[in-house]
């Protein structure tokens, strides 16, 4: 495919219009020998690589709307270029490729197909009328009509159309839970599980158990370096077998949350933007890269300001919440004293907030964080209602060890701060 052509195709659109693109390694960049060549599109996150090959096919058809058999042969042809594709590409490939991208980088690697099927039609009066059509697959399909090979499931190719990953990636808007439905997806065709099309299978990992076992996950490592007491009590239930209405409506929230998150982080970026003081690339990454869960948490805590007594909003405060995504990312979250003269006010923390994520790294030491981020919470009134606006600030620093002798400067000095 030339991805060199002025003119971007729907592919590369469907990038640009997605988190997708903060994450694309460019044609110069894949080069790696560590890093399988040619595919159409590469994108590496934390926690995984993606390899993509797109096959559009507009077919010429005697009529305006194909018959359903003939749309089942177009989608055979379509899916067995690709495969046919992979195959070549994945073996032209030196197999160590494979070993060191997944044990040394520490990274799952999926291989994804995309197509597009679309039809041209000559009416009456000669002229050409195109069509794209709509369509899935299915479980079904690739037992029947056009085999995958599971032999190696690691170079298994998934399989989706345009308009299906354009769902996906809307639904599933970070990283991190596009990689676990990708999981999802190839356990569901290697263990031969029936699923009637891939939107369906969608819905059902949002609401399955397979979404929260993450987050779980991360809550018992917290558990076992005493960070937390407990798992959350409905991270337990959502991932019960026989808890599908409640896990749904807890998808509903979360869903309503990262909304809302999203929000309050584009209208960040353009503030800062807008400052001419652009948040770097590595910060940015990684707030995407987060889950929708850990976002959900992050609005829990904004929106339960309206509950907070009056001393609290004057004085500010601070919540402490984790990523449920990754172990060993923290996040302190600073809500603004409306007391411009308290510590906690906007301006002075933004002043300090080298001192106070410092300070937070001193005292995550045991184990020490990768990730620390101060993100500030400002409630202001709106000129033309009586609603609040909120504003977000955010700062970031990479966990470090420190030495015995700093540690106890840093505990004299948190001491020092409760006497005043």
């Amino acid at each position: 495919m030339d991805t060199q052509q002025t003119s971007p195709s729907f592919w590369q659109q469907m990038i640009q219009q997605s988190f997708l693109s903060l994450y694309e390694i460019t044609a110069d960049k894949t080069t790696n020998p560590k890093q399988f060549q040619s595919y159409d599109f590469v994108f590496e996150f934390s926690g995984a690589v993606i390899y993509l090959i797109v096959n559009d096919v507009v077919m010429q058809a005697n009529r305006q709307k194909a018959d359903s058999a003939q749309i089942r042969e177009w989608k055979k042809e379509v899916v067995n270029q690709l495969i046919k594709r992979h195959a070549q590409l994945y073996l032209k490939n030196d197999q160590s490729t494979a070993e060191s991208n997944t044990s040394k980088a520490g990274k799952e690697v999926y291989f994804i197909g995309l197509t597009s099927l679309s039809t041209t039609y000559q009416n009456d009066h000669t002229q050409a009328s195109s069509h794209t059509i709509d369509y899935e697959y299915g479980s079904q399909f690739f037992a029947e009509d056009c085999v995958l090979d599971l032999d190696d499931e690691k170079s298994i190719l998934q399989v989706f159309t345009h308009q299906n990953f354009v769902d996906t990636i809307s639904q599933l808007v970070t990283p991190s839970d596009l990689s676990a439905f990708l999981d999802f997806h190839r356990r569901q065709l290697t263990g031969f599980e029936s699923f009637q099309d891939e939107s369906t299978l969608l819905t059902q990992f949002l609401q399955s158990p397979d979404f929260h076992h993450r987050a779980i996950r991360v809550q018992e490592q917290l558990i076992d370096h005493q960070l937390i007491d407990q798992i959350e009590q409905r991270l337990l239930k959502a991932a019960e077998p026989d808890q599908a209405v409640f896990a749904k409506a807890l998808m509903a929230e979360i869903q309503r949350n990262t909304r809302m998150w999203y929000r309050l982080f584009n209208s960040l970026l353009k503030n800062y933007y807008e400052a001419g003081q652009p948040l770097p690339k590595e910060p940015v990454d990684i707030l995407v890269d987060e889950s929708m869960y850990t976002y959900a948490c992050l609005v829990e805590k904004i929106l339960a300001y309206k509950m907070m007594d009056q001393d609290s909003r004057w004085h500010g405060y601070v919540c402490h919440e984790h990523s449920y995504h990754m172990f060993g990312r923290h996040y302190l979250m600073v809500f603004y004293a409306q007391d411009d003269n308290s510590s906690l006010s906007a301006n002075k923390v933004r002043e300090s907030q080298q001192d106070l994520l410092l300070e937070l790294n001193a005292q995550m030491q045991d184990p020490v964080m990768e990730d620390l981020f101060l993100i500030g919470v400002e409630f202001r009134p709106c000129d033309d209602s009586v609603n609040t606006e909120v504003y977000l600030d955010t700062f970031y620093q990479k966990g470090t060890v420190i030495d015995a002798y700093t540690q106890r400067l840093y505990e004299q000095l948190a001491q020092l701060k409760t006497q005043l």
